[in-house]
């Protein structure tokens, strides 16, 4: 290599080495990141107890024959709502109106029978008076009077079941409701009281079967005293249901009972309730959601479903102090509703609460809170019209934002 290059490296070589020395090795700090807060929602609050249970019909009746004979005739549609006393089924009349036709003669031979003993009565008694029969005489015709009299009575009893039978042919509702699907065709032989026909439902009013623990008979018992078991009947509570799929618990029912104690081996109570349905959407079977209301409303603090977090330790909310630093707050909640949580305990009125960007908030870690007094599960609630709400749509108070830290938010 000549001289000349070899001085042009170490040139290149200086240049790049002064270089180097005027870059920065300081890392960059981040700017906190943005996060929305809002003050938990004031409502007055009525705690409800919710539960799990099924519907069933208030009237139900298996309808089977009253006598034996082979079915002739289906008056009805399968599925069809009917009344009390409508004919569903129609049994072969014939055999029971000939063995009617043959009680009917039997009943006047037994009235020709009572006739004659009588009219030999009648010519008895002046022959014994004259001397002419003897009282033994007399004694056997009054037996055959009395014969012939309980044969008449037997005649009308025998008479009055072949008109019983016969209009059992005509098998006919018990109640009023909705009819099953017929169980025997046409040319069927019927047993009495064995064959199932059909099955009549009614269920306008319907009701709703549920259990409820030992733990929440006793909480009832202390705070809602109108919904023991004595005292439903004189003012029954009212309480709720929802269908699967359905937004709330939008029928509204009482609760009509309750059993007088708890099972032992389940450790729990039966109870019911009877709700209207004229529009039969509610049928029996179906599995419901319950609300009970339990005690007086009171003031109660709400948040977001979303601003809600879960780990290993429970549920919690992100909040956000005055040096607008992140802290983790564990919370017992209580009733969903309309996207909203009740916060039973661990939340404070006017605290900041981290409802969006809670994946960017860390506990300890600063935020640049951005504050916000509009929520709209909040708005949704008011027009709810749930009855977990007292008084919807009416806040107790309007909170003010808090001012913003020297050190940031807006």
């Amino acid at each position: 290599m000549s001289p000349r290059s070899c001085w042009i490296g170490s040139a290149l070589a200086v240049v790049a080495l002064a270089g180097c020395n005027n870059v920065s090795n300081e890392m960059v700090k981040m700017p906190p990141p943005a996060v929305t807060v809002a003050q938990p929602v004031e409502r007055e609050i009525v705690h409800q107890l919710e539960f799990t249970g099924n519907t069933r019909a208030t009237e139900a009746v298996d309808v089977r024959a009253r006598v034996n004979g082979y079915l002739q005739k289906i008056d009805f549609e399968d599925g069809a709502d009917v009344q009390a006393g409508d004919v569903l089924f129609v049994i072969e009349p014939a055999p029971f109106e000939a063995a009617l036709d043959a009680a009917k003669a039997a009943q006047q031979k037994a009235e020709a029978t009572l006739a004659l003993a009588n009219a030999d009565l009648a010519r008895t008694q002046p022959l014994v008076q004259r001397g002419a029969s003897t009282e033994q005489e007399l004694d056997v015709k009054k037996a055959d009077v009395a014969t012939a009299a309980a044969d008449v009575a037997s005649a009308k009893a025998a008479l009055t079941q072949a008109e019983l039978n016969l209009s059992y042919t005509q098998v006919k509702s018990p109640i009023s409701g909705r009819v099953s699907r017929h169980m025997v065709d046409i040319g069927n032989l019927v047993q009495a009281e064995q064959t199932t026909l059909t099955r009549v439902e009614a269920f306008d009013p319907i009701h709703a079967y549920f259990a409820i623990s030992e733990s929440d008979v006793v909480e009832l018992m202390a705070k809602s005293p109108g919904t023991s078991a004595a005292s439903l009947k004189a003012n029954p509570p009212t309480i709720y249901v929802g269908l699967t799929g359905e937004k709330g618990y939008p029928h509204e029912g009482k609760l009509d009972f309750a059993e007088a104690g708890i099972d032992p081996q389940s450790g729990t109570q039966m109870r019911r309730g009877i709700f209207p349905n004229a529009d039969k959407l509610l049928v029996p079977g179906m599995f419901v959601r319950v609300r009970l209301p339990v005690g007086s409303p009171a003031p109660g603090l709400m948040v977001p479903d979303r601003a809600i977090g879960m780990d290993q330790s429970g549920e919690y909310v992100l909040v956000v102090n005055e040096k607008d630093t992140v802290e983790r707050r564990s919370v017992k909640l209580g009733l969903r509703v309309n996207g909203m949580r009740v916060v039973n305990e661990g939340l404070e009125v006017g605290e900041w609460i981290v409802i969006n960007g809670l994946q960017r908030a860390r506990p300890g870690a600063p935020v640049k809170p951005e504050r916000t007094t509009e929520i709209v599960e909040a708005k949704q609630l008011d027009a709810s019209n749930d009855p977990a709400i007292a008084n919807s749509g009416a806040q107790l108070s309007t909170t003010t934002p808090a001012k913003a830290s020297a050190t940031g938010g807006n």
